[in-house]
């Protein structure tokens, strides 16, 4: 695991201005302390999340060279 790698998490429950639903990166190792705030999401959910118009399939993908 990488020192500086984040994770996306969608909040659940309001954290200071941010409410829930919001997609929000979170440092890796302090994910412990969004539980129960946030729950983790895949990069794919994080980017149909934050479309205008999630059911569009044709969402361009940045690293489709995996």
């Amino acid at each position: 695991m990488h020192d500086r790698s984040t994770v996306k998490m969608k909040l659940t429950f309001p954290r200071g201005k941010q409410m829930p639903g919001e997609i929000v990166e979170v440092p890796a190792d302090e994910v412990h302390r969004w539980k129960g705030f946030a729950e983790l999401v895949n990069d794919e959910a994080a980017k149909t999340a934050g479309d205008k118009n999630p059911t569009t399939g044709s969402v361009p993908q940045k690293a489709a060279g995996k």
